[in-house]
């Protein structure tokens, strides 16, 4: 089979592929099929029916999506991880690939691979769940609540992915941790949960941009769509059914679009920038640990004798002549490199003085 091109892998592509559409599905889709986001739950509102409807101030609800996610990351690296490395985000690709990790070719193609990996995923959501079944509104697109500032929503997206893609340097890449590599991705799993337990309130937690790009874009597809009214149950063991709402009035301009994609820009500014972030800090961290290292070998009391021993065999290996005795003269029973032959020279030559 030819090979497309030597700095690019075409499996590794396909794993960034499947393992994107599979992580938008499950992790979208726990938000989307649940009560517990939006105006029932999280900082939307009436007004604005396509902001804030993935965030959530439920500590249940917020604790079951952050699972999923954090879990779906965990699962899906193991899986792809030995053909890609499991970056599912191009944060992260963005991150190994200043860090010498990734070649910049392979990040290209991974980024594209994540982007249609993350449309496709979207486009399964729409099959799933019908309009008026979505709970998100959104198909779990990301977009600021109406509580907090767009700000708030930048530097928490900056942070969470300063968290992710710094566990998965410190972790995957390190070679101190090299005797810990395969509990990489539980670490990487944890740090998306932590993520996701503090940002989903402010903006549904994205930390991807990839993955919040999809349900964006397949999301325009259904705004003329009937609403899913929040099920409400009346009574125990009943099942609760849901009713169809009508479109809500949009405050903002229509031709700004939606508030979902009002502030699509957040959600690649923060974390792409929250990845630069930390690739600096792990260089950095890197080159003080070289320094250290450096600094505590010279001031350990056999380093100069292991200097000394090393520099004495390199000369001794280059300019030894064959014979011995071309340098040293014989070297005579009981003594040491000629010490003996070195001793009668000097007796005979005090003893012709005297006389």
């Amino acid at each position: 089979m030819k090979v497309f091109h030597r700095d690019v892998s075409l499996v590794a592509c396909l794993a960034e592929f499947v393992g994107m559409t599979l992580f938008v599905i499950i992790g979208c889709g726990s938000a989307m099929g649940i009560q517990g986001s939006g105006s029932s739950g999280g900082s939307g509102g009436d007004g604005d029916s396509t902001s804030g409807e993935t965030t959530s101030m439920i500590p249940g609800w917020v604790l079951m999506v952050a699972l999923v996610f954090g879990l779906s990351i965990t699962t899906l690296a193991y899986s792809i991880g030995h053909y890609s490395g499991g970056h599912l985000n191009c944060a992260v690709t963005l991150g190994l690939v200043l860090t010498g990790n990734c070649h910049a070719l392979q990040g290209l193609f991974n980024f594209g691979a994540q982007m249609m990996g993350s449309i496709l995923g979207a486009a399964i959501l729409c099959a799933i769940f019908p309009p008026e079944l979505d709970m998100t509104k959104t198909l779990g697109a990301n977009s600021v609540g109406l509580k907090w500032n767009w700000w708030n929503a930048l530097i928490g997206e900056l942070v969470g992915t300063f968290l992710l893609v710094f566990v998965v340097l410190q972790t995957a890449c390190n070679p101190k941790s090299s005797m810990n590599r395969s509990q990489a991705c539980l670490a990487i799993g944890l740090a998306v949960f932590m993520a996701h337990c503090v940002l989903i309130p402010i903006d549904g937690c994205s930390i991807n941009p990839t993955r919040s790009f999809g349900p964006a874009l397949l999301s325009l597809s259904r705004m003329e769509a009937p609403k899913a009214v929040e099920p409400v149950a009346t009574m125990v063991g009943e099942p609760a059914l849901g009713e169809v709402a009508p479109k809500a009035v949009q405050d903002e301009d229509a031709a700004a679009g939606p508030g979902y994609w009002r502030s699509m820009w957040i959600f690649w500014v923060g974390p792409l920038l929250g990845a630069c972030l930390a690739a600096a800090v792990y260089k950095g961290m890197l080159m003080l640990d070289a320094v250290h290292e450096e600094h505590t070998l010279k001031h350990h009391p056999g380093y100069k004798r292991r200097q000394t021993l090393i520099e004495h065999g390199t000369t001794f290996s280059t300019s030894t002549p064959a014979d011995p005795e071309a340098a040293t003269g014989p070297v005579l029973l009981g003594s040491k490199h000629g010490q003996g032959q070195r001793e009668g020279k000097d007796a005979a030559a005090r003893a012709e003085s005297s006389a």
